[in-house]
């Protein structure tokens, strides 16, 4: 769990020192300009006062602009001050909405924390009123739609970036690509050895996430049941059920004879570490890489939406701003950065 509690207050001492660069600027023009004029023979007892006097009334003036602007941008950055936004649910975008709350903070103020939990957790938060918004790596299930309409809420949903779900094997595994039914057949515990893939003589240690996780539910039904069509199929009883992307992660690249899967936003993290396999879809010939432009042309066959969810009786303003700042460029721009895709 991470919590973050930053503010805007290097914007605004920025921001204070342009103000009084302002004011010493327009200040050091005026005498200039009264010590030109003294010097071309208008130095008179009158005129000196006269010039005295309308540049100390200009300068009052720089200065009274000067610090309304000021004062009206620091409302405009600061207008969530003391204002609260908490976040939870799917780890896929934990780190991203941690880069997003960071951005937020700087530029708009308030206290916003982020935790992970899961996808399904996120989503039960939400229903349950214990957070502001729930991350969530998967579309939210018919019983919690029912489960929150019983609780009074009015669920919201934004979808706010795209991602890849990237199969990746130890640096001892060769392999350089597998298809969907090579990979569910791996999952469910019907290929239990690397040579029944064309790799070497080892038992295969699968790495999978838990129940909680909407990567995990999305890998089940997507590669596991084969897109839905095959309902019964269940991960194997040998299948290392784990938390995070970053646990999936470090038994992957820390251990020999390892697969697992992990948001295409984590790849970065194994890079040197671990094998990134390519993936041949149940009609396809081709295998595919995950990368930002497959996932966004959806040639790769492991790819899927990332969504947000609120209780629209609890939507707040700052929840509001939040989520219009995850769909703005600069909001996209970090996503991009973190490794997804843009929706835009």
């Amino acid at each position: 769990m991470n919590r973050l509690k930053r503010k805007g207050e290097k914007m605004l001492r920025k921001r204070s020192k342009i103000w009084l660069l302002s004011v010493m600027a327009i200040t050091g023009a005026l005498l200039v300009s009264i010590l030109f004029m003294t010097g071309c023979g208008t130095n008179t007892a009158e005129t000196a006062a006269a010039e005295t006097t309308m540049a100390e009334e200009t300068t009052a003036a720089a200065t009274t602009a000067a610090q309304t602007a000021a004062a009206e941008e620091t409302e405009a950055v600061m207008q969530f001050e003391g204002k609260s936004l908490v976040i939870s649910g799917s780890t896929t975008l934990l780190e991203v909405s941690e880069a997003w709350a960071d951005a937020f903070m700087a530029k708009y103020g308030g206290e916003i924390t982020v935790n992970g939990g899961g996808s399904g957790v996120g989503i039960a938060d939400m229903i349950n009123g214990t957070n502001d918004l729930g991350n969530s790596s998967r579309q939210i299930k018919d019983q919690e739609a029912e489960d929150a309409k019983n609780a009074g809420a009015d669920v919201k949903e934004f979808m706010v970036l795209y991602d890849g779900i990237a199969v990746i094997v130890s640096k001892n595994i060769e392999i350089t690509e597998l298809s969907i039914n090579q990979l569910s057949d791996i999952f469910t515990g019907k290929i239990t050895n690397w040579k029944e893939v064309g790799g070497p003589d080892a038992d295969i240690v699968a790495a999978g996430r838990d129940s909680a996780s909407g990567t995990g539910e999305y890998f089940l039904e997507r590669v596991v049941q084969l897109d839905k069509t095959l309902k019964d199929n269940d991960y194997g009883d040998m299948i290392l059920r784990l938390q995070s992307n970053a646990d999936v992660s470090n038994q992957v690249s820390g251990n020999d004879n390892c697969i697992g899967y992990i948001g295409l936003g984590y790849l970065e993290g194994v890079s040197g570490k671990a094998n990134t396999v390519a993936v041949i879809a149940e009609d396809g010939t081709e295998a595919i890489m995950p990368t930002v432009d497959t996932v966004k042309d959806k040639s790769y066959p492991i790819a899927r939406d990332l969504f947000v969810y609120a209780d629209g009786n609890r939507y707040s303003d700052i929840a509001a701003a939040f989520v219009d700042f995850m769909l703005s460029d600069e909001g996209q721009a970090i996503g991009e950065d973190s490794g997804f895709v843009s929706i835009k």
